[in-house]
């Protein structure tokens, strides 16, 4: 009798052990993407616990940049943004860039076109006038098996956000795809989608002259040789190391207001042995395709849409632009890029 009552203990002994390992499989299977929220600023995105990146979506202190800086605080923009292997690809607030923050989104010339025809001008790009790009609400959340996203809500306000004078709504969407294997080579795709809609003016964009920065920006942080790390003003420059390829091949030399389809910076990044990167591809529906470029071997690469040529958004009217970062593995080649920017544009046909 005694036996038998054992007997049955391990049994159900087995039993819960047997559900709780199916349980957890499940959930592991629907949780591999992971978001947490830290410190009520940063949302940490994971999968299977290695870093994918961080959305500074709220505002962030810079220590390293002076107090009287207005460029000291900012939010609103990708930092760390994460390789393969765990590798941090991106910089922040740079000595020689204060207003450089990872991915980010901002233009240097803000034209709001009053009612009186007069047309105010603001700087979001360095944020030296009083326009700043803030955190709104969360509008979505989503993690999936191969996918996780969120959506976000932010706003464009000309003086203190809390006195809710927002010229801009700015809706930013984003979706990071499972690693994916190619003939050896892991590589992974994260989507974005931004939708600016002023509110009650017309506003006009346009990028920096002679260069055409402003818009969809990355500033990585690529290897710089050991012997210059101790030299505050050592800047990474184009080598064996450090390459950054555009469709007609590797670039000899920075590129500024070149139309570029896509553009890739390969490096060591966080100084490791092998190397890795990351590419902006912009898909053919996307206005004024292909859009002009600036590259810079120190660490920028920078979709300049509109470019130097202003363009013009109407109130209550949504204007989205679409893009992709794609993050890989190695160094690759000009044929291995525009094969998955071209799998990219079938995947955008709408």
């Amino acid at each position: 009798m005694k036996i038998k009552k054992i007997y049955l203990c391990v049994l159900c002994v087995l039993g819960v052990v047997i559900s709780c390992v199916i349980f957890c499989r499940v959930s592991l299977a629907e949780e591999l993407f992971q978001f947490k929220e830290e410190n009520g600023k940063r949302l940490v995105l994971t999968d299977c616990a290695t870093p994918v990146f961080v959305y500074c979506f709220d505002v962030v202190e810079h220590e390293n940049v002076p107090k009287k800086d207005s460029r000291r605080t900012a939010g609103c923009y990708i930092h760390p943004l994460y390789g393969i292997n765990g590798e941090i690809l991106t910089d922040n607030a740079p000595s020689d860039h204060f207003h450089h923050h990872g991915v980010f989104w901002t233009w240097p010339h803000v034209g709001v076109h009053n009612k009186d025809g007069k047309v105010k001008h603001y700087d979001l790009w360095t944020s030296n006038t009083n326009l700043k790009q803030r955190f709104v609400r969360w509008i979505d959340k989503k993690v999936t098996e191969n996918t996780a996203s969120f959506e976000v809500e932010n706003g464009w306000f000309v003086g203190n956000p809390e006195d809710k004078n927002k010229i801009m709504s700015e809706r930013v969407k984003v979706v990071v795809n499972r690693i994916k294997i190619d003939d050896g080579l892991r590589s992974r795709a994260i989507d974005f989608q931004i939708t600016l809609k002023p509110i009650d003016n017309p506003i006009a964009l346009r990028g920096s002259e002679g260069k055409s920065y402003g818009g969809l920006s990355i500033r990585f942080k690529p290897y710089i040789p050991e012997n210059e790390r101790k030299n505050r003003n050592a800047t990474a420059k184009r080598s064996e190391i450090n390459i950054i390829t555009t469709p007609d091949g590797i670039a000899k030399n920075d590129l500024p207001e070149t139309p570029l389809a896509w553009a890739d910076y390969t490096s060591r990044f966080d100084n490791r042995t092998d190397s890795s990167g990351a590419a902006i591809f912009v898909p053919k529906n996307h206005p004024d395709y292909p859009p002009t470029w600036l590259t810079r071997y120190y660490g920028p690469l920078c979709v300049g849409y509109p470019g130097v040529k202003e363009k013009i958004l109407q109130p209550n009217k949504e204007f989205k632009l679409n893009y992709r970062i794609w993050i890989h593995d190695g160094i690759v080649t000009t044929q291995q890029i525009k094969k998955f920017h071209d799998e990219y544009n079938n995947d955008n046909k709408d």
